[in-house]
């Protein structure tokens, strides 16, 4: 059975305490009366940061969406316009998604920032859990920076909460400098989490998220050791590879977001994935090109479902509780090889992450000596092992291979800014 979703736990504990923490509206400020005075009420704020990462336009549908609808994954079934300028690769900054996709992540740094900034102030909370809350919401923020610079690439910086309006113009931030910011923030987090269930922050998601960070920087073998880690602790990999999405919190997962039927923020991924004549939207559609690149008997195309096909990774369209895995162990074994690979390591080790992997989808293992053919059997299986999960237009971005299977210029890797920010701010205009 489900637990309660984050928001609600934090309600519950609202109506039970008389220093209660109100509602944190990261859009405009909070008034020094509504600071946080103790313990509970830091326990309080950070379920507000798990929170933020379910809203709407986050990782509750349009973080997903846009990372798949702008590749060679799927298309935008329905009718929604900007939609279809995220499929043809031309997203204006006036887009509504694009607005919500900038937002949500702001929403849970702001609320990351308002528990530290109080956990500073708070002396009687013993060092031990003070270090454990700070190292939570460390991760949750470079997770949200993680996202915006992958998506922005320069944006701005914010470590201090909106208490009031002196901070609200931030000027952009370097990528490099977004990057140093996340390094720095999951150096001390590392080893502090004192939580093991994969439902919230722990210190294996801390690593799984130095590794992908590590990776992306050049730096492989600090990545192969992140990945070393993962893969030596206490998660394994489900035999059956359709279990993942229908056993929440298994043991393959190394961090995912509960979503439940009371849930405040709906996940409405099933509902844009499955065809009308199943009361969905359609919104999301795989491509025929994603279908046939499966090979004969991987079982994770048996993912992809009917006449007209849809994606049933996600199948609560009226609860909308199905939860989203943000980091699992499969992805580790790739990352792992996808390292190794682009630091000319041992073909063996590569090929055996790689088979680990294929060979739980029930297709024959593969061996090559050659550097690029492991490189593109690794993108195929990423590819494959990944789809509809928010994975592939961070992948070709990443290995620089969007321009080539897109067929767009390198000025498109990045979103741009959306029109409201930069309206709004005067630092970036």
């Amino acid at each position: 059975m489900k637990s309660l979703n984050y928001l609600v736990v934090a309600l519950l504990l609202l109506f039970t305490s008389c220093n209660d923490m109100l509602e944190l509206n990261p859009n405009d400020s909070i008034s020094e009366d509504l600071a946080i005075q103790n313990e509970d009420d830091i326990k309080k704020a950070i379920l507000s940061c798990y929170d933020a990462l379910q809203l709407d336009n986050y990782y509750g549908r349009g973080l997903l969406i846009f990372n798949e609808i702008g590749t060679d994954n799927a298309y935008n079934g329905g009718t929604i316009i900007d939609f279809g300028q995220i499929n043809n690769n031309n997203v204006l900054a006036d887009n509504i998604f694009l607005d919500g996709i900038w937002s949500a992540p702001y929403i849970s740094i702001n609320r990351c920032n308002t528990v530290i900034y109080h956990l500073n102030r708070l002396s009687e909370i013993p060092l031990e859990r003070k270090e454990n809350y700070l190292a939570e919401v460390l991760f949750i923020r470079a997770l949200n920076y993680y996202n915006l610079t992958r998506l922005f690439k320069d944006i701005p910086l914010k470590l201090t909460p909106t208490l009031n309006t002196e901070n609200l113009n931030v000027p952009l931030s370097s990528q490099a400098t977004i990057y140093a910011q996340i390094q720095a923030d999951l150096a001390l987090a590392n080893n502090r989490i004192i939580n093991t269930n994969p439902f919230y922050a722990t210190n294996l998601a801390v690593k799984m998220l130095l590794a992908k960070v590590n990776l992306e920087l050049g730096y492989y073998e600090n990545a192969v050791s992140y990945a070393d880690t993962i893969i030596w602790g206490n998660r394994q990999l489900l035999d059956n590879y359709s279990s993942l999405y229908t056993t929440e919190g298994n043991s393959e997962s190394i961090f995912e977001l509960q979503y439940t039927i009371i849930s405040t923020d709906k996940n409405r991924l099933a509902e844009y994935c499955y065809p009308t004549n199943l009361n969905g939207r359609y919104e999301i559609a795989p491509t025929a090109e994603l279908l046939n690149s499966f090979e004969t008997g991987d079982k994770r195309r048996n993912l992809f479902l009917g006449n007209t096909p849809y994606c049933n990774k996600y199948e609560s369209i009226g609860g909308g509780d199905d939860n989203v895995i943000i980091f699992r162990l499969a992805e580790t074994y790739l990352l792992r090889a996808e390292a190794r690979a682009l630091a000319n390591g041992d073909v063996q080790l590569i090929c055996n992450d790689i088979n680990t992997i294929r060979n739980r989808a029930g297709v024959d293992s593969v061996f090559t000596n050659s550097y690029p053919q492991l490189l593109s059997i690794i993108e195929a299986e990423r590819r494959h092992e990944f789809a509809f999960e928010g994975h592939r237009w961070f992948d070709l971005v990443r290995t620089a291979r969007a321009a080539e299977l897109l067929g767009i210029s390198e000025d498109k890797y990045y979103f741009p800014i959306p029109l409201t920010e930069v309206n709004a701010n005067d630092s970036i205009n």
